[in-house]
């Protein structure tokens, strides 16, 4: 099973909007003052001067309204600041913000406010709706949101972050132990596998030489682990992490254009390897991402030997 494309944002904001009663009290007294403007200047009071008056009032509300953008209250959710990441929702609550990974997202629905600009359509707001199994969480944001894929896949997302890594490059030996660092182990893991040759036939791999451990990667090699980090979903864990840190510790830079996707991956702990990984390999941090991205959604321990290993040189 192949998995399912990786969102296509790294991160979008959304705000609450203006309360009803605030966006009511403000229409009224713009409305109002334009109202007594008119009638002031005009220094009379006739039914001219009063139509005139009570169009330019109407001018202003409308003003008004397009200026305060679309009012979410009284559609049954909670407004809220969010920041949309491809691992989850982060919720800016005080004192601190609350983290909704995709198991908890029910749906989410992207409403777009449009307009015609010199008859062109363009999209001046985007209202987002975020609901869980207890609430429905809304926000806003100016123009279009890069959300379509997102909403599309999100039960997907949920599946597939929710896989535990694999030890092994067919997905069978998951790690399980929910007490220990999946990333130190796993590092120790690729390491491991490659200085007792278990991978040689799978990857195409030689030996160094009778006198030293090791393998060394053939033409094959970047064709086998690019397969693994594209379509390594049919076994019960997921296997590209650990083909993400192969890919590294074997110094293959021709597989960096395979590891880019797997950086906004909504599983935290794929995404975090395959960061590390590309930085290892030498990839521009602007078209990565930097590890701390992922920090509300990976433990600092989890991260700690990935930030350590990246720093060191590939083969």
């Amino acid at each position: 099973m192949a998995p399912a494309p990786p969102p296509d944002f790294r991160l979008v904001g959304v705000e609450p909007g203006p309360s009803a009663r605030s966006a009511r009290r403000a229409k009224v007294a713009f409305g109002a003052a334009a109202f007594v403007v008119g009638l002031l200047v005009a220094w009379r009071l006739d039914w001219v001067t009063v139509l005139c008056s009570l169009l330019v009032a109407g001018g202003a509300v409308l003003i008004v309204h397009r200026s305060m953008g679309p009012v979410l209250a009284g559609q049954r959710l909670s407004e809220a600041r969010m920041s949309i990441v491809p691992w989850g929702v982060l919720v800016h609550d005080d004192p601190e913000p609350r983290v909704l990974r995709w198991a908890a997202v029910r749906e989410i629905q992207v409403d777009a406010l449009r307009e015609m600009d010199n008859a062109t359509p363009s999209t001046r707001w985007s209202v987002v709706k975020i609901r869980t199994e207890r609430e429905t969480l809304g926000g806003r944001a100016p123009g279009d949101v890069a959300l379509e894929r997102l909403e599309a896949n999100v039960e997907r997302y949920a599946e597939e972050a929710g896989r535990p890594l694999a030890l092994d490059l067919d997905g069978i030996a998951a790690h399980e132990d929910v007490f220990e660092p999946v990333l130190e182990r796993l590092i120790a893991r690729a390491r491991w596998l490659l200085r007792t040759g278990e991978l040689e036939e799978r990857l195409a791999l030689a030996p160094r030489s009778y006198r030293h451990a090791g393998s060394v990667p053939l033409p094959e090699t970047r064709g086998a682990l690019a397969r693994v980090l594209a379509q390594g979903m049919d076994g019960p864990a997921d296997p590209r992490a650990l083909a993400a840190l192969l890919a590294a510790e074997l110094g293959e830079r021709s597989l960096l254009g395979s590891l880019l996707p797997l950086t906004a991956s909504p599983h935290p702990l794929v995404a975090a390897v395959a960061r590390a990984a590309a930085l290892r390999l030498g990839g521009d941090i602007k078209r990565i991402g930097a590890l701390d991205e992922l920090a509300d959604f990976v433990p600092a321990a989890e991260l700690g030997p990935l930030r350590v290993w990246a720093r060191a040189p590939a083969s």
